[in-house]
């Protein structure tokens, strides 16, 4: 069990907690979790929220310093720091914290040789959130869906999976859509699956991938287009596409390495059952091709997030470059 997990059991709580990794849904849950336990909902005078990089760690350990106002606690959550994967003096500040003052860090990446990481490791409560395998998955669609009041098969939470994929934050989304499709009816059947995901992201992806592979730009840029017909976003349809490459490329590592079916699930983050279409995809690239991709992401991203074209744009022009092996 995680000391998390164990925490919120027993209702005993460490002052510092790191929460982050790459299966984003866990980290907003366990964030809510804590924050939901540690002050009550209509405090905001004794809970303050620090986000983005530019924040200083003067300012955080200024506002530990505030006594709690007719509370036992102060609540100080911070957000997208990089504290933990960039040279900085947070750790200089922490030991003398009060005792009413409780830190939560939230981040996507860390570096563990990081001082502060080494130090919220020894005196803290660090929780990684990892993806999931694919049994706890099928425990989980099956768990939140009965909690909507509706049952969904063992064969058909596959289905699912293998269109929406692993990310936890979409197939949320999927089975929202799919509950209340299903309107009065308590079993969620293949058919609605089919219906609502009929343009589903994650298949769209891998469809926009094969595209690419074989060189097919107009099919590659409708698939696209069609994305956006379905209000996914130009920045999310840009991470899906970079987060499909990594798994190409560990797909290929590992099959350089004579991994079986469920050890090659089980490294790249996939369901068993979609090994052999990801197999398959692998072989059409190789490796060079996969990391200039991701690198030309990253140049396409920036240009966006600085304002010197619009993400449309950015991610036109990055699937052209795609296309192209440019």
């Amino acid at each position: 069990m995680l000391q998390l997990e164990s925490e919120l059991k027993k209702n005993q709580f460490s002052h510092f907690h790191l929460i982050y990794g790459e299966e984003r849904y866990m980290v907003r849950y366990y964030k809510n979790a804590l924050i939901k336990r540690l002050t009550q909902p209509e405090d905001e005078m004794n809970r303050t929220f620090f986000r983005n990089q530019d924040i200083v760690e003067t300012q955080i350990a200024e506002a530990a310093q505030v006594l709690p106002f007719f509370a036992e606690r102060r609540l100080l959550i911070v957000e997208d720091s990089r504290f933990f994967s960039k040279s900085n003096e947070m750790t200089d500040y922490l030991e003398s914290f009060p005792d009413t003052t409780y830190l939560i860090f939230v981040e996507q990446e860390v570096d563990r040789r990081n001082r502060l990481f080494k130090w919220f490791h020894k005196n803290g409560c660090v929780t990684e959130c990892v993806r999931q395998p694919e049994k706890m998955l099928k425990e989980w669609v099956a768990g939140y869906a009965k909690k909507a009041g509706k049952a969904i098969s063992v064969s058909n939470t596959e289905r699912l999976l293998e269109r929406a994929g692993t990310d936890m934050e979409l197939l949320s989304h999927e089975l929202d859509k799919l509950i209340g499709y299903a309107g009065e009816r308590r079993i969620i059947e293949e058919e609605d699956i089919l219906a609502v995901s009929s343009g589903l992201t994650v298949s769209k992806i891998f469809d926009m991938i094969d595209a690419v592979a074989t060189g097919q730009k107009e099919t590659a840029l409708r698939l696209y287009h069609d994305l956006l017909a379905n209000k996914e976003s130009p920045m999310s349809i840009l991470y899906l596409f970079s987060r499909h490459i990594n798994i190409l490329l560990q797909m290929l590592e590992c099959m350089g390495r004579g991994m079986n079916k469920n050890e090659l699930a089980g490294k790249c983050g996939i369901p068993p059952f979609t090994v052999a279409k990801y197999t398959r995809q692998a072989q059409l690239f190789a490796r060079n091709d996969l990391l200039k991709m991701l690198k030309n992401r990253v140049e396409y991203e920036e240009m966006c997030k600085t304002g010197q074209m619009t993400d449309q744009l950015s991610v036109e022009l990055f699937l052209i470059q795609a296309l192209t092996n440019s």
